[in-house]
């Protein structure tokens, strides 16, 4: 199993995970997952899933020369497993409501596994430049927090694997949106988070501050604070939380296997009052 993305909420007691539930998406591995997911101590569980997930993409096919050439195990099973299970809510480009015990407040939820087409590899949930647009298109207006395995481009996409790892399309998508949270991954190397301020008269960035991971090093959670400090509280529609939650520290095949800790985002929900319910 490649437990690779997971983000927590942790005072909400909740998990977020950003999708590459597998390496090659088969039954067993997508079992593993299940269970472990199951198994985890939280009230609220999203899940999606990634390109590695082939099982899970009805459309997967072989569609480049290069690359790995796998096929789907058993995959209306591994489909079930996921849609069926009552354990945690599982997204593929979809949203939920998700109502935060003892928190007296319900979390609009958008959920994709899509990311982009690079042209070299057989993964599954691609998209070509074209469809980008039409894709992340969908996402509702009113969304509290996006997860998507791809990050957008410029923010939390830095890549060994590709020179441009992010979607420019869902960096668009984010601005018309404005989530109090968006949460990927994807790009290995990309890991961290980002808090991206929002132009006001335009759906463009204005400014990002960044984050040095707590927990680099040592002991201590990796922290992602945006309730203590002055300088990391925001509004919802003025600014977004982007986080690269990558647990497998390399891209694939690129050398020797390391990890990193999960992010902890501590979050005051309060902030979404500002937005229309």
């Amino acid at each position: 199993m490649r437990p690779e993305k997971d983000t927590r909420f942790r005072k909400a007691t909740s998990s977020i995970h950003a999708g590459d539930l597998t390496n090659q998406g088969s039954l067993a591995e997508i079992k593993k997952a299940v269970e472990w997911i199951e198994k985890t101590e939280f009230a609220v569980k999203v899940v999606i899933a990634g390109n590695h997930d082939i099982s899970l993409d009805a459309n997967y096919a072989l569609k480049h020369s290069e690359g790995w050439h796998v096929q789907p195990d058993e995959p209306e099973q591994c489909r079930d497993l996921l849609t069926q299970n009552k354990n945690f809510t599982y997204l593929q480009h979809s949203s939920a409501v998700i109502d935060i015990p003892d928190k007296y407040v319900s979390l609009r939820i958008f959920g994709s596994p899509y990311s982009p087409d690079k042209g070299r590899q057989n993964w599954a949930f691609q998209y070509n430049d074209e469809q980008a647009q039409g894709l992340w298109d969908a996402i509702p207006s009113e969304t509290d927090i996006i997860v998507t395995h791809t990050p957008p481009a410029g923010h939390c996409d830095a890549s060994t694997h590709w020179q441009e790892g992010g979607c420019p399309a869902l960096l668009k998508a984010l601005g018309c949106v404005r989530p109090l949270l968006h949460v990927c991954g994807h790009c290995h190397e990309g890991r961290g988070a980002k808090m991206v301020h929002w132009d006001d008269s335009e759906d463009s960035v204005a400014s990002s501050d960044g984050w040095q991971d707590p927990g680099a090093g040592n002991k201590k959670q990796s922290l992602f604070d945006l309730t203590s400090s002055r300088d990391r509280r925001f509004e919802a529609g003025q600014a977004t939380a982007v986080v690269n939650a990558s647990i497998m520290a390399k891209s694939f095949g690129r050398g020797t296997k390391s990890f990193n800790k999960p992010i902890v985002v501590d979050i005051d929900v309060s902030a979404l009052s500002v937005k229309d319910r």
